[in-house]
């Protein structure tokens, strides 16, 4: 009889083992399946922030450009005033050239709708987390960490004369009354030589590709994908004479 119960015994705990071992499976499972989910739902999530910033910022430029009644040409020293925040280029100047920088400038006629409104100058160009940070107040400070490498695509903009929609743009020095520089895009990816940000064409079209980068955890999520071609237009203002 006794020998009965010691075996009953150790059949109890190798099912107890059993289920414990079964449990930890269940257990290291569920994690897998949830940390997988979660990474996914992040991916979606950045993927739509990317959509987002793509659709804005493209169809602002595309806009702005489509109005322009003259263009700086390609390599052109374009000198933003010092005084507006958010004006200076990684060699801490705010001298930048059209085209050897990732740069682009040019002129919007004054609005017929607005009474008493000038032409404007508009400039976009990138600058990185960092010098962004460095230049702005505090309060628009953005997310900096070694992951994450892409750039911020700014907008300046400053009332100019009615002159520089007929003048020839060789030189160009930004007013700096009632100039302000503005964040456009959050996360630009740096552009490469084989695709530049932006050009200045010889018939005054602009032509500008546009990648987006996210890190997100350990991945890097880029719009479009580097498979696809970049986001692109070739624009002549429709003011340009």
């Amino acid at each position: 009889m006794e020998a009965d119960v010691n075996s009953t015994a150790g059949l109890t705990l190798v099912e107890i083992l059993i289920a414990l071992a079964l449990s930890l499976l269940v257990l290291g499972a569920a994690y897998a399946l949830t940390t997988n989910t979660a990474q996914a739902n992040a991916v979606l999530t950045t993927r739509s922030q990317l959509t987002n910033e793509a659709t804005v910022s493209s169809s602002l430029l595309s806009a702005r450009l489509r109005e322009a009644c003259a263009v700086l040409p390609q390599t052109t020293a374009v000198t933003l005033p010092a005084g507006v925040k958010g004006t200076k280029n990684a060699a801490g100047t705010t001298i930048w050239r059209v085209g050897t920088d990732p740069f682009i400038a040019f002129v919007v006629p004054a609005s017929t709708a607005v009474s008493g409104s000038t032409p404007m100058m508009y400039a976009y160009y990138l600058l990185s987390r960092a010098q962004y940070n460095e230049q702005m107040d505090a309060a628009q400070d953005i997310p900096v960490n070694s992951a994450e490498t892409s750039q911020v695509l700014m907008e300046f903009r400053a009332p100019v004369t009615a002159a520089a929609c007929t003048s020839p743009l060789t030189v160009a020095l930004a007013p700096a009354a009632n100039a302000q520089a503005l964040l456009l895009a959050e996360y630009v990816r740096t552009p490469t030589t084989a695709e530049p940000l932006f050009r200045s064409e010889s018939d005054q079209a602009v032509t500008y590709r546009l990648r987006f980068q996210k890190a997100s955890g350990s991945s890097v999520t880029v719009l479009p994908v580097l498979s696809q071609n970049p986001i692109r237009a070739a624009i002549v203002g429709r003011n340009i004479r």
